[in-house]
């Protein structure tokens, strides 16, 4: 993307020299005495001498690192996570092979699964998996992956061969997924046709080259993180910890490592982040909103989720317009070119209206919201007109009927039940959604600590947005605590859709159905810059020391999140896992997997190698940067001292 990062002025950088102040002979005739100096224009000025923007800040080493170390945990994970063991990731695979094979897109009800795919996900969903993968069954004596021999590697067979395309006709429920838009099920329908021979890969080849593509989709996270923090005003060191927020999210990890729709909408709302995070800083030029406008049109795409993000588009707007209104001073000393173009979309020679009103100050910017608003409704919204006008919903159920519910009952039947129950669930998910759906999971003693981590982290944020970081002159308090609100949006809206639906099925079914933590991950950037600036005001001086203190907690969440996993599924019943257990634990998922066992165990080791470097670095950085002579710069954003 072509936007530009502000960036705080160092001290002691040369001062641009005013336009027209310079001595006769250095570039230009003296004007006139007792008239001002002319302003040349900016066609008529020296291309050297020609304004410009802000500088981009180049990529730190480290965070290039965690973004390696992101995608290295995404590998790993996709084979801890034996084939077919991710979120309805059968039916995600089941759309992608219909397409391949002509099916098209049917109406509810009308998909059924194919019987190349069912012919092995069948034992994760109803066969002779299914009480140890979904329902805790190891506890009772079910055996785990460990303890059972998988289909030897070349004797797999391909979906062709296990039975093609043609629809199951066993009397089950159809496959739901065709409620969703086939953005992500087109793009690995495409993926499949064009690498060479892959009609006749093993089926569970067929799964890893789609898990592959979603670890694509979703391996940008930490540098959309990094990004976004740089956009809205964070420090370098404050950024970085931005980036390396998304790794101290096991869920997330197992998410991005199998196949399903959410990683194209996590990725959609995270670039989307990033470019609102420049718009609350008072960007609302017309190309910024035309960036805001095609990832929200992707996002639309997606999932219905989607739906919520107009309010938090057209709120960044209304903040960057308070913080362009309210911001004379800087507005006075950028070029005229830019302040106007960047605060209206308007360059000084567009005659479609005045750039500013009368006082100087910009007007409401309903352009550039209706442009980012308007566009992702035209490359998106034309999916949910279809449903609408084809089956009279907007979304409309995809089994095309009431299936019977797995889930316990929740007792007594009150709203206090319900909430209880969704509250906590939520929170475990988010963090540790490691199973289909419990066992295995998280510590409950490290999904607390993360969660009175973020709330304390996120509360001081916004406190010190409101409280610090502007001149008199500047933006107010309600506007400076509303740009982390802004960030924060996405979350707060999935949280209370999902709630909503969770609430109708508990009135129904008297059962807890729907709460699932991974809907929330499509905030997570805009979550990690808020998590960042508040660490930075935690910190204080120590701010520098954010980068480290994130990965070390990201390593403590991984670590506990590997074990809760392996020791289900990967140790025999009764053993627990010790470090001399650990060759045991992959060698058990080298056999499972669809590549040779070399291929595992070096991707194992590459990831232990990755985080032995990323640590101590980020700790070697910092001890470099105390022991290096520093002038005192005041932070942009007020959340560091």
């Amino acid at each position: 993307m072509t936007l530009e990062t502000p960036m705080p002025e160092k001290s002691g950088s040369p001062t641009p020299e005013p336009t027209g102040s310079r001595e006769p002979g250095q570039g230009g005739a003296s004007p006139p005495a007792g008239q001002p100096p002319a302003t040349p224009s900016r066609e008529s000025r020296p291309r050297a001498e020609r304004p410009r923007g802000p500088r981009r800040p180049e990529i730190p080493a480290l965070v290039l690192l965690i973004t390696a170390l992101h995608v290295a945990l995404l590998v790993t994970y996709s084979f801890v996570y034996t084939t077919w063991t991710g979120y309805d990731e059968a039916q995600h695979v089941d759309m992608v092979y219909g397409l391949q094979h002509g099916a098209g897109w049917p109406a509810p009800g009308e998909k059924m699964i194919a019987t190349g795919v069912a012919a092995t996900s069948d034992d994760f969903d109803r066969g002779r998996f299914q009480d140890m993968f979904q329902s805790g069954g190891k506890r009772r004596g079910s055996p785990s992956f460990a303890e059972i021999d998988p289909t030897p590697r070349g004797s797999r067979l391909s979906f062709d061969e296990l039975g093609g395309a043609t629809p199951v006709d066993d009397g089950r429920l159809s496959n739901q997924m065709i409620q969703h838009p086939p953005l992500v099920y087109a793009v690995g329908a495409g993926l499949l046709e064009v690498l060479p021979g892959a009609e006749g890969w093993t089926y569970d080849q067929q799964v890893l080259a789609l898990r592959l593509l979603n670890i694509l989709i979703v391996a940008p996270l930490p540098l959309l993180a990094w990004a976004a923090a740089r956009r809205f005003g964070l420090p370098g060191p404050l950024a970085t910890a931005a980036a390396a927020l998304p790794l101290a999210v096991p869920g997330f990890t197992r998410v991005g490592a199998t196949f399903n729709n959410d990683g194209i909408l996590i990725l959609a709302t995270g670039a989307l982040a990033v470019v609102l995070a420049g718009v609350l800083r008072g960007d609302l030029r017309r190309r910024t909103a035309a960036w805001a406008g095609l990832w929200f049109g992707v996002a639309m795409l997606s999932k219905a989720f989607a739906f919520a993000l107009p309010f938090t588009i057209i709120a960044a707007y209304l903040v960057g317009w308070r913080y362009a209104r309210r911001d004379p001073e800087r507005e006075a000393a950028q070029p005229p070119e830019q302040t106007t173009e960047r605060t209206t979309g308007q360059t000084a020679g567009d005659s479609a209206g005045g750039p500013a009103r009368g006082d100087g100050r910009p007007r409401l910017p309903v352009l550039p919201a209706a442009i980012a608003v308007g566009l992702g409704l035209a490359i998106g919204g034309w999916w949910w007109v279809r449903n609408y006008l084809l089956y009279d919903a907007v979304q409309p159920n995809g089994w095309a009927a009431n299936p019977p519910r797995r889930e316990p009952l929740l007792l007594p039947d009150s709203f206090f039940t319900w909430f209880w129950y969704f509250f906590r669930t939520m929170i475990s998910r988010f963090w540790g959604g490691l199973g289909m759906f419990e066992p295995p999971q998280l510590s409950p003693v490290a999904i607390v600590a993360a969660t009175v981590a973020v709330i304390g982290l996120g509360v001081t944020a916004v406190v010190t947005a409101a409280r610090r970081g502007a001149p008199a002159a500047g933006p107010g308090w309600a506007t400076r605590a509303a740009a982390p609100l802004v960030l924060l949006a996405p979350v707060a809206f999935a949280y209370l859709m999902v709630g909503q639906r969770s609430w109708a099925e508990y009135e129904r079914y008297t059962r807890g159905i729907a709460v699932q933590g991974r809907y929330l991950y499509l905030g997570l950037v805009g979550l990690a810059v808020v998590l960042a600036a508040g660490l930075g005001r935690a910190l204080g001086r120590r701010a520098g020391w954010a980068p480290a203190v994130v990965l070390t907690g990201a390593l403590v969440m991984q670590v506990l999140a590997l074990i809760a996993v392996c020791s289900y599924y990967w140790l025999p019943r009764g053993v627990d896992l010790t470090p001399a257990r650990v060759p045991d634990v992959v060698s058990a998922v080298a056999r499972w997997a669809p590549l040779p066992c070399g291929i595992t165990v070096a991707t194992v080791t590459l990831t232990a190698l990755l985080w032995a470097v990323v640590l101590p670095l980020s700790v070697i950085r910092r001890h470099r940067e105390d022991s290096a002579p520093r002038t005192h710069v005041p932070s942009q954003s007020g959340y560091v001292e």
